[in-house]
């Protein structure tokens, strides 16, 4: 990882990350992945959590729940009141359960960006996927969609969460293309769709849309069938990783970061397993 020595480079990685997120007990999903992959990189990380629980949902039991507004809250404003603005660079939100929690955080990314508006912030719009369908209350899209979204310069949905988005199925590249482009919010951003399957595409195949300024790219990857829980959130964190520490394009982030998770999707498929684990974690971090 000799890229990390160049001095402009260690000047943002050691600034520090604001990430909003999940927090569970056992698992790699939420901000066990994303904060564990930055810190790994040389990030520092400032986690939030916006749930405790003792696993994924989705699993047969889980325990714990939201935190509630007032704690939430708090928390945030203690952030503040630590006066450390000016050593982030950026903020990550991802799994918000509830409407309330995604008003409080809009509110306090709104705060920062008044008086910080250099600091990135990169939004992972947690809503759900397919098959499944939504995995938030029904509420929380709407939420993201008037509070967030509009504060975010860049945005990592997958192909479920971009049609929630714009409120439409997406079967065509050059139709995703177009409704972004007319859209009133996301025309101005940066954005990452994973998972994107095409009616024009082999089955195959998986393609991720980058949007960057007004510039798109179209990149295939091979669909690898096993699908672990936090694979949205590693993909999020390891493209924030190659941005900040070697590449300057999201073209460029988006595809190795992809050939590095599809390594290691290949490796849970031949052991027979469907969730991460810390040594794909670490695998992961070692071949960048």
């Amino acid at each position: 990882m000799g890229y990390l020595n160049h001095p402009i480079e260690m000047e943002i990685k050691n600034k520090k990350t604001i990430v909003i997120h999940s927090k569970v007990a056992y698992g790699y999903v939420g901000s066990n992945t994303t904060s564990l992959v930055l810190q790994l990189a040389g990030h520092d990380v400032i986690s939030v959590p916006t749930v405790v629980l003792s696993n994924r949902y989705g699993l047969p039991t889980v325990g714990g729940g939201l935190l509630p507004r007032d704690l939430f809250q708090a928390v945030l404003d203690g952030i503040l009141a630590l006066e450390i603005l000016d050593e982030v660079s950026t903020i990550v939100t991802g799994y918000i359960g509830s409407a309330e929690l995604v008003e409080i955080t809009a509110q306090f990314i709104s705060t920062i960006k008044a008086h910080h508006p250099d600091i990135v912030y990169v939004c992972d719009p947690v809503m759900g996927d397919q098959p499944q369908g939504l995995y938030v209350k029904e509420e929380v899209p709407q939420a993201l969609l008037t509070h967030l979204i509009p504060l975010a310069d860049v945005l990592t949905p997958n192909q479920f969460e971009m049609e929630t988005i714009l409120k439409q199925k997406i079967t065509t590249y050059e139709e995703l293309k177009t409704s972004i482009q007319q859209h009133p919010v996301l025309h101005s951003k940066d954005i990452l769709v994973t998972g994107c399957r095409f009616t024009t595409v082999n089955d195959q195949s998986l393609h991720i849309i980058v949007k960057q300024q007004a510039q798109y790219e179209l990149i295939a990857i091979d669909y690898v069938p096993v699908d672990p829980p936090g694979t949205g959130e590693l993909f999020a964190a390891l493209v924030l990783v190659l941005k900040y520490g070697k590449y300057e394009d999201y073209k460029d982030c988006a595809k190795q970061a992809s050939q590095l998770i599809q390594r290691v999707l290949r490796r849970i498929l031949k052991e027979g397993r469907s969730e991460f684990d810390l040594s794909d974690i670490l695998a992961v971090q070692s071949e960048m």
